[in-house]
């Protein structure tokens, strides 16, 4: 039984060892699986935030270039109504001399009603030009917000394309993790599983064993009662047969003692008669 209990005692140890070794493998398995499913998730959500930021690039790529263009035409329609301007001038020039060279009032006239137009047509170039260099003013302030934001698009994919690899070495590293533990898991679910049968065999064993030394010591129990008992009934019986036999002696010496005094008494009694008879 002491051999039983020591093997119980050890079986018992190496299935709390088991279980502990098991749960270790088990959270090492789980810490794997959880760092391949954010890496995956993490690649995931780069691709998608790339295509996402690619699609944004494009797109303020695209203001961009509309901006630029807006810009250049506003740049060429300036450069006209410039030129425009210079030549209204010379023909205002041209205009004027023709005016003071008249020599009817009637052309003095006509001069002078060209050169109110060519004036009033300078005002509206003029006027156009500062509406252009306005319109080009916030062309260039959306130009240059455009850019900045296709410069923090560029640097963010860059980022993301540096965070890839990390993420794939971490994909890849936690995958091999858990293609090696999960067999490891297995094995050590097995191992535990028959540790606790042989634990479940040893402690039927064992309680078999008890309950057969149990039932013996009941047995020499009740023996050792019944000889107790056979005892106890033969000091009973012989307490009892030695009260009788010194009753019977008592008894024995009472009769005597009355016999004795009854022939005492019949002796004196005869005695008695006889002196009467004298």
């Amino acid at each position: 039984m002491t051999s039983l209990s020591r093997l119980a005692r050890s079986y018992k140890n190496k299935k709390i060892q088991a279980t502990k070794l098991r749960r270790q493998t088990e959270k090492k398995l789980k810490t794997a699986l959880s760092l391949k499913r954010r890496s995956s998730s993490g690649l995931s959500s780069l691709e998608r935030r790339k295509e996402t930021m690619i699609t944004k690039k494009d797109e303020v790529l695209q203001l961009l270039n509309q901006y630029l263009a807006q810009r250049a035409s506003i740049q060429r329609l300036k450069i006209a109504a410039e030129e425009r301007i210079m030549q209204e001038k010379e023909a205002k020039e041209r205009a004027q001399q023709e005016s003071e060279f008249a020599e009817s009032p009637d052309d003095k006239a006509r001069a002078l009603e060209r050169i109110k137009m060519m004036e009033q047509k300078i005002v509206e170039l003029n006027s156009e030009i500062r509406q252009r260099n306005a319109a080009e003013e916030r062309l260039v302030k959306l130009i240059t917000d455009t850019t900045k934001a296709k410069s923090r698009l560029d640097l963010r994919i860059r980022q993301q394309a540096k965070s890839k690899p990390t993420l794939l070495v971490q994909l890849k590293s936690s995958t091999k993790a858990g293609e090696r533990l999960r067999p490891q898991v297995q094995t050590k679910l097995k191992q535990e599983a028959q540790l606790s049968r042989n634990l479940v065999t040893i402690n039927e064993k064992l309680k078999l064993l008890k309950d057969k030394r149990r039932k013996a010591k009941r047995k020499v129990k009740k023996k050792t009662k019944r000889k107790l008992l056979k005892s106890r009934r033969k000091t009973k019986a012989r307490k009892t047969k030695t009260r009788t036999k010194k009753a019977q002696k008592r008894r024995a010496k009472t009769r005597k003692r009355r016999t004795i005094k009854r022939k005492v008494k019949r002796k004196a009694t005869k005695k008695s008669r006889k002196s009467k008879r004298r």
